[in-house]
């Protein structure tokens, strides 16, 4: 196979900025119309003040939850491979609605800006310091890096456009809306980049299925005949995405999906619990069928180059050839519409990201450290923090721009493993348990750090059941521990187990 510098970019066309310079100013736009809206209070910048409809909270779930890794990897994989994959997509969903239907009211009536603020309340102030930092660096130094290159890096392949240009693109007009209007301004520009992220998917497809003798129709019968539609793997072994890899990806994604700030942010900004629960359900669904939309382009892009082998360039990376069919064979304009598509995967993730790290470092971290401060002296850290994590994000993504991974979704499905999904562990041990305390569950924690360490370096176990072993090894490590260490003095748990449902005092 020949490098990528054999393959001649297709620039953009004025038509495309165009296009691309409206969706900017759209998103400033928003964030400028709810700056006007906001009260100067810190719980108004990080929850809405109420006023967020619980379907747009649903969408931003959504939008939180899928990135520029969904929008150019789910194809990439079809592409090259099947769809045993897919299964990630409903495992995930359907521990979403146990959240939802399980967990939320409980979490739900704390009434608290931050999740980690629950560990403090069930365990101590420094398993919630731990957990509030491990989750500002999983998302800061991680996500934020890992979701601003990929589409950064594809779109500099097949169009030419500075891969660093991007990232500063999508970093700084992400940080200025989300710096001013707060959390509904990341709220509304979500819905915004929802909707431009699926309509220019849908797009896509119609081009493609033009492409495609008997069109899309005509697509599933070629794709089952040659297996590319192949979904159920029923072997017994974790090497592979089986069915029993993504049973433990299901188990671990409920406790995983609890200790994620951006995603039980809009969870607990919502009126009331019934629209708490809803939010987090539909968010959830609306995700499988996203997935739905975006594993069968995967399919129809090897249709398409089936047909056409002539129009693919040779030496082209699998992550980026979404955005290749996008840039050489859609017409101009369009393909500015759909680039926008491509930031705007990237940008939902990114706001909610930055809107929730404030709220963590201004209601764990100043809450703990400087309870006196004033709602002005919340309000000037929270910008300040959002502008500084924007920064660190451009900066950590720009110093990545040279490196490369045979698949960025991978890689980065052992880095949420290895950094923040042991930790999701110490929620299932708070929530689950009565005999877990503080000193064994931090124990537990950092056990699953070396635990899921090895597996990832000296097993063949897939990256989908990484999770799992993260989990797992802290709830099994850190109840032993809290067996055998010294408990601390016994605390209420009203309110704070499933199996003590009264008020959280």
């Amino acid at each position: 196979m020949l490098p990528f510098s054999v393959i001649t970019p297709r620039t953009l066309a004025w038509p495309d900025y165009v296009a691309l310079t409206a969706y900017f100013a759209l998103n400033l736009g928003i964030g400028w119309w709810c700056t006007r809206r906001k009260r100067a209070e810190s719980g108004d910048y990080f929850l809405g003040g109420g006023r967020v409809a619980w379907w747009a909270a649903a969408i931003s779930f959504f939008a939180t939850a899928t990135s520029s890794i969904s929008f150019m990897a789910l194809p990439a994989k079809t592409y090259s491979t099947d769809w045993q994959v897919f299964l990630s997509a409903p495992a995930q969903a359907f521990a979403g609605c146990v959240v939802g239907l399980v967990f939320v009211n409980l979490l739900r009536r704390l009434g608290v800006v931050s999740i980690f603020a629950y560990l403090e309340r069930r365990f101590d102030k420094r398993v919630q310091l731990v957990g509030a930092g491990l989750g500002i660096l999983l998302k800061v130094l991680g996500r934020m890096s890992v979701v601003m290159l990929l589409p950064s890096l594809a779109l500099s392949t097949v169009t030419g456009l500075n891969v660093y240009l991007s990232i500063a693109l999508i970093g700084i007009v992400t940080t200025l809306y989300s710096l001013e209007g707060g959390f509904e301004a990341v709220i509304w520009t979500d819905v915004l980049q929802a909707g431009v992220m699926l309509g220019g998917v849908v797009v896509a497809l119609t081009y493609l299925g033009a492409g495609i003798d008997g069109g899309l129709a005509g697509l599933l019968p070629a794709a089952a005949e040659a297996n590319k539609l192949h979904l159920i793997n029923t072997s017994v072994n974790v090497t592979e995405p089986t069915l029993i890899v993504f049973a433990a990806q299901f188990f671990a994604t409920v406790f995983i999906q609890i200790g994620d700030q951006p995603l039980m942010q809009r969870m607990l900004s919502s009126a009331n619990e019934a629209e708490a629960r809803r939010t987090v359900i539909l968010g959830n669904l609306i995700g499988v069928a996203s997935s739905i939309l975006f594993f069968f382009v995967g399919t129809a892009l090897w249709a398409f180059y089936r047909a056409h082998p002539d129009r693919l360039a040779a030496g082209l990376p699998n992550d980026s050839i979404f955005p290749y069919f996008i840039a050489n064979e859609l017409p101009r304009g369009v393909v500015g519409i759909i680039v926008a598509g491509l930031f705007a995967a990237a940008m939902g993730a990114l706001s909610s990201i930055l809107n929730s790290t404030a709220a963590v470092v201004v209601s764990d971290f100043q809450g703990t450290f400087r309870p006196q401060a004033t709602e002005a002296e919340r309000l000037r850290l929270a910008k300040l923090t959002t502008l500084v994590c924007g920064a660190l994000g451009i900066g950590m993504a720009s110093w990545l721009a040279a490196q490369n991974a045979a698949s960025l979704w991978d890689e980065f499905l052992k880095l949420i493993a290895l950094l923040g999904g042991g930790f999701a562990g110490v929620f299932a041990l708070g929530l689950i348990t009565r005999r877990a305390h503080a000193r064994g569950v931090l124990f537990g924690a950092v056990a699953s750090i070396g635990v899921t360490w090895a597996v990832q370096h000296y097993t063949q176990t897939s990256p989908f059941a990484h999770g799992f072993v993260a989990v797992f090894s802290c709830i099994l490590v850190g109840y032993l521990a809290s067996l055998i260490l010294p408990a601390p003095a016994q605390k209420s748990l009203a309110g704070l187990t499933l199996w003590d449902p009264a008020k959280a005092r």
